[in-house]
């Protein structure tokens, strides 16, 4: 009997599998500042749709699980980063007896490290160094990587514009925004689809403006969605397309695909080696920045998704009888170092340990 063949995806009509159980959406605001500068204004949201995990000693339901802000000033002939301050709203884990009054935004002041920095290719690497793994929250470390590899391209760009039109920006008119959503699906075979929507647009100054559409400077567009293997966490299927437009080629722009050019993607895993690969292609071409933020943030969005999956093996072990107590248990616990409240040393880890000291 011959294998059955993978059914296709295609983004026309863009149509994504399953049931709808997470959403991530992070924004970037480039707004002009005072005195030369720009400043940045960054949000990351996780709204989880559905499902509920056991995790710190609590119960981590559906609704809004995540909401955090950076604000960053650099100024734009230098480069030179002046203020990068972090806020976490809503986090996972806050303080308390459960948590040996340990929580997220611990090692928050850490971002400080980023003050003085020069933006330049290596800033996610140096931001990895001081708010990486268990130092930090990976979180605010992928919003805060959004953040540096946004920035130069707006800065390039609003600087190609002419020092007249730079003059003629106002105190905090917005150079351009990025808008960066992630959708989780789950499939009842047990896959995942994960559909990746990118949106930048660069505007022109306000004095410049006749009409609305003055506003308009240029826009990237990126689509994409991928079914993942449910037992392997390796990528089954794909389709993805990028379009960009200026105001004269407002409505005439197409959309190119760029399946064949990432054929590589197929059967790759998602959790393992994806943004190596990601990096040593795209990293050092401006012009594939997109493409990259996009793609690189396609784990931790699908990582977010798996929460109705926890959920189900819960039930599953209930029915059979059985007791699963803590996320990690189900098999989609984080790994070790993964953040700093799921540090080797960390609560977390000693809360895992002493269940599985005690057989429960």
């Amino acid at each position: 009997m011959s294998p059955a063949v993978e059914e296709p995806i295609r983004l026309d009509p863009f149509v994504a599998g399953g049931h709808p159980v997470h959403n991530r959406t992070l924004i970037v605001e480039v707004l002009q500042d005072e005195g030369g500068r720009v400043r940045a204004l960054a949000t990351i949201l996780d709204l989880r749709k559905q499902g509920w995990i056991p995790t710190g000693g609590d119960l981590q339901t559906a609704g809004l699980i995540h909401h955090m802000s950076l604000d960053v000033l650099v100024d734009a002939g230098s480069g030179l980063i002046e203020r990068f301050e972090p806020s976490q709203r809503v986090v996972a884990f806050e303080p308390s007896g459960r948590t040996a009054d340990e929580g997220c935004r611990d090692p928050i002041h850490l971002l400080q490290g980023m003050v003085g920095e020069t933006l330049a290719a290596g800033n996610a690497r140096r931001l990895s160094e001081i708010f990486g793994g268990p130092r930090g929250c990976s979180h605010l470390l992928t919003l805060g990587q959004l953040v540096v590899s946004f920035l130069p391209g707006t800065i390039a760009r609003a600087a190609r514009g002419g020092r007249a039109q730079q003059l003629a920006r106002e105190a905090g008119e917005r150079l351009a925004k990025r808008a960066l959503v992630i959708d989780g699906f789950a499939r009842a075979d047990g896959d995942q689809e994960i559909a990746i929507q990118l949106t930048d647009v660069h505007t022109r100054p306000f004095a410049t403006m006749v009409d609305m559409l003055d506003r308009f400077g240029a826009q990237h567009e990126l689509r994409a969605i991928f079914r993942v293997d449910g037992a392997t966490t390796t990528i089954r299927a794909f389709d993805l397309a990028e379009r960009a437009q200026t105001r004269a080629e407002l409505g005439t722009a197409v959309w190119q695909s760029r399946r064949e050019e990432l054929r590589w993607l197929d059967g790759h895993p998602v959790m393992r080696g994806l943004a190596p690969g990601l990096l040593r292609r795209y990293g050092d071409d401006p012009a594939r920045e997109p493409l990259l933020a996009a793609l690189i943030n396609f784990a931790p969005g699908y990582v977010q998704s798996l929460s109705m999956r926890v959920t189900r093996v819960i039930e599953q072990a209930a029915r059979a009888g059985k007791r699963v107590g803590m996320m990690e248990e189900s098999g989609f616990g984080p790994p070790p170092d993964s953040c700093h409240v799921w540090r080797s040393d960390g609560c977390m880890m000693r809360l895992r340990g002493a269940r599985e000291r005690a057989g429960d």
